[in-house]
């Protein structure tokens, strides 16, 4: 190949396949980009204004949290009541 040849392909590759892969890859990539911008905004607006019946299930499951706890401190009052002899009176 003749480098006048070389340099007239090249050159022809620049004027146009460069443009033509960059149009290509803009095309390819912008709806990847698009879900990425569509997913933080999703994610930020969530954080920013909670949903309500988010906050309400929170809520519940404080509340359920509480009571579990205070279900277990019984059950461990009454084991420990069950589980320590009775004195017996000292004449």
């Amino acid at each position: 190949m003749d480098p006048k040849d070389a340099a007239l392909l090249l050159l022809m590759f620049i004027v146009f396949g460069a443009p033509a892969l960059a149009l290509a890859a803009r095309l390819a990539i912008r709806p990847i980009l698009d879900a990425i911008d569509r997913l933080r905004e999703g994610v930020a607006g969530s954080a920013r204004l909670p949903d309500p019946r988010v906050q309400a299930l929170e809520a519940e499951v404080a509340r359920l949290s509480r009571d579990v706890q205070r279900l277990s401190e019984s059950e461990a009052f009454h084991r420990q009541l069950l589980e320590s002899p009775p004195k017996s009176p000292e004449p």
